[in-house]
């Protein structure tokens, strides 16, 4: 019965091909979605790779909303979560019924907080002007919005410093005692969570919501009986985050400032006592930010040829004491007064995380500082999270559905099986994408630049790309694997195109995205952050062009300890790691180029190795099904024509 409605509303004689006579039935789409009616059927798993084009939204949307199960999607990127509420489940409802009640639920830090609104404007004569301002334009728009998310506020700049200082921090939440309780957004929107069949988070939430549950520390999602993980190549990077433990030198220096807000309300003899292990407090904080790490980059700590580990160690150590003391005398003053319950529960959680820092479990996990300008971020991170997803979600119970377009390297799927803790048995289904890549793409390899480890190399790529951009008039997508390279090719096609240059770092992600989709001829420079995620169909995305294969960095402390790790089981690190990750990567990088049928171009990746070496093999089969030339000439030729 589930079955042949999904076949009746997907198929020739449906609602879709009522509306448009051109409809054609996707057999992709229908074949994923009688498999995930099946897990959800069978309270079971699937596991399913959808090429871009394949329809993968509404194939597990439809049986997902018939099964009557409380269901979760969960998503990689907020775009797409947004993409789904505001464009997927209309369409849903237009076409196929609305006898669903859905929600969207964000992390806290993206919803407005009423009650700090109120008092940052109450603070108005102390702060700039365009800030005031900012704040002024927050409050008139929060008059009108419903949800009341960062989304509501396009006008506020995506690095203003003092939306944390307005939005719903949990560290400084007072919940029901707020005097804007009734009007929260952020409680609105999990009482309409609370009410939902169908709940729109990322995976950031939902790993937060099963690292709570599993410490035994509550939820944060309403409880549900389902869950779609779509985007899910990113699970596995989003739980490192939320089952490890991590210090900055910014939530100090917030507390710091907290501390000193609060603390001269209180009773003369409380301030009398606690003001001296504030100041104690927050020299240790800017301590923290000052003496440790002061070049940018990651370093593993706790190794023995580390200088600063014996004093970063005894650093935390005494830090944990002096954090400690403060909450024991903020005890008596907080049960007198409730607002400082936060406060009290941030010192309690700073010094737990110090100790665990300072002395963390040695074979679960790597510690490492990063600095990125004036922030320094000590981390605690499990080498492996398939056990703590095996624990809370995996082993559930409960019906799960992985999905992406980048989740096997030819077919097969044990790797991404492992890094989650999936069961060994679970078998995987693997959809092509319906686009014409063989009539519509050329896939370029060039022969004769020197390899990526040559001093040559940058040089050389650049110059490759400078002829690549010119044959295709613009229109192209520039990956790197690195800032480095990058600056350097933007030096270089900056004194030598005509084309208008866009790179990273010179404007927020968004921002960069709607530029380059306006000029249609432009070009495009990224790294990391834009191999996937990036959506821009048609002509302005013409040619995606990869610099390098995009192998995990050696040098990351994080990758450092997986690989020891491989190693110590008897592994080979580079075929059972950097490989099979270079693999996805590479995979979602060339998928920026066809995002719907129409779409046609270049895809060339100018390094050799992918057909000089041994492994070549292996990454060759990621690449599309499209034309491969390594002759600049059928370059030239097939923009002639495109």
């Amino acid at each position: 019965m589930f079955d042949d409605r999904l076949e009746r509303l997907l198929g020739a004689e449906g609602p879709l091909a009522r509306a448009w006579p051109d409809y054609e039935p996707r057999p992709g789409q229908l074949r994923m979605a009688l498999e995930v009616a099946r897990a959800f059927r069978e309270d079971d798993f699937a596991l399913i790779e959808a090429g871009t084009g394949t329809g993968k939204t509404l194939a597990y949307l439809l049986p997902a909303l018939m099964s009557g199960k409380k269901t979760v999607v969960s998503t990689g990127l907020k775009n797409l979560q947004d993409q789904i509420f505001e464009k997927d489940l209309p369409f849903i409802r237009r076409f196929f019924g609305d006898n669903f009640r859905a929600a969207r639920l964000k992390g806290r830090e993206n919803y407005l907080c009423l009650h700090y609104l109120k008092k940052a404007r109450g603070q108005g004569a102390l702060l700039p002007g365009p800030d005031e301002e900012a704040l002024a334009a927050v409050a008139g728009a929060a008059a009108r919005v419903r949800y009341g998310d960062r989304a509501d506020f396009p006008f506020v700049a995506e690095d203003w410093p003092l939306w944390s200082e307005i939005s719903a921090q949990a560290d400084r939440c007072l919940g029901q005692r707020c005097p804007d309780f009734g009007d929260c957004f952020l409680w609105r929107a999990r009482r309409e969570a609370q009410a939902a069949d169908l709940v729109l988070v990322n995976h950031h939430l939902l790993m937060a919501d099963l690292a709570l549950r599993a410490a035994g520390f509550g939820e944060v999602l309403p409880d549900w009986e389902a869950a779609v993980l779509d985007e899910a190549h990113l699970l596995e990077e989003a739980a490192t985050g939320y089952f490890g433990r991590s210090l900055s030198s910014g939530v100090l220096m917030a507390l710091k400032r907290d501390l000193e807000k609060t603390l001269p309300a209180l009773a003369p003899d409380d301030f009398k006592v606690l003001a001296p292990l504030a100041e104690i407090f927050g020299r240790q904080a800017e301590t923290l930010a000052a003496a440790f790490y002061p070049n940018p980059g990651e370093w593993e700590l706790w190794l023995e040829d580390d200088p600063q580990g014996p004093a970063l160690r005894d650093y935390l150590l005494n830090f944990h004491h002096d954090a400690l003391a403060l909450a024991e005398g903020l005890k008596k003053p907080a049960r007198d007064n409730e607002d400082l319950a936060p406060l009290l529960a941030r010192l309690r959680e700073t010094a737990a995380n110090l100790l665990f820092l300072a002395e963390p479990p040695k074979s679960d996990y790597v510690c490492q500082a990063e600095r990125q300008g004036r922030r320094l971020t000590l981390s605690a991170l499990p080498v492996k999270v398939s056990r703590q997803l095996a624990e809370s979600l995996i082993n559930s119970g409960r019906t799960l559905v992985f999905t992406s377009a980048t989740l096997s390297a030819g077919g097969d799927f044990s790797y991404f099986k492992e890094r989650v803790g999936l069961w060994p048995e679970v078998e995987g289904l693997s959809l092509d994408s319906p686009f014409d890549y063989q009539g519509r793409t050329l896939i370029y390899l060039p022969k004769n630049l020197p390899g990526p480890s040559s001093a040559d190399f940058p040089r050389a790529a650049a110059e490759e790309m400078e002829r690549l951009v010119n044959l295709s008039r613009g229109r192209a997508l520039l990956l790197f694997t690195s800032h480095k390279n990058m600056n350097f090719a933007a030096g270089w096609l900056k004194e030598r195109l005509i084309w208008p240059l866009l790179v990273q770092g010179q404007a927020g992600r968004a921002a960069l995205l709607e530029a380059f989709k306006a000029e249609t001829h432009s070009v495009l420079l990224a790294t990391h952050s834009f191999w996937q995620g990036v959506d821009v169909p048609g002509e302005s995305l013409s040619a995606v062009v990869i610099e390098k294969l995009p192998f995990p960095r050696p040098d990351r402390p994080l990758v450092k300890a997986r690989c020891r790790l491989l190693e110590e089981e008897g592994r080979d690190s580079f075929m059972d790691y950097h490989l099979p990750e270079a693999a996805l990567t590479l995979k979602q990088g060339l998928g920026r180029l066809m995002r719907s049928g129409r779409d046609q171009g270049l895809l060339a990746v100018l390094d050799v190795r992918l057909s000089k070496k041994g492994y070549g093999k292996k990454l060759m089969k990621v690449l599309p099904p499209g034309r491969v030339s390594s002759d600049l000439a059928d370059v030239a030729a097939f923009f002639q024509k495109v």
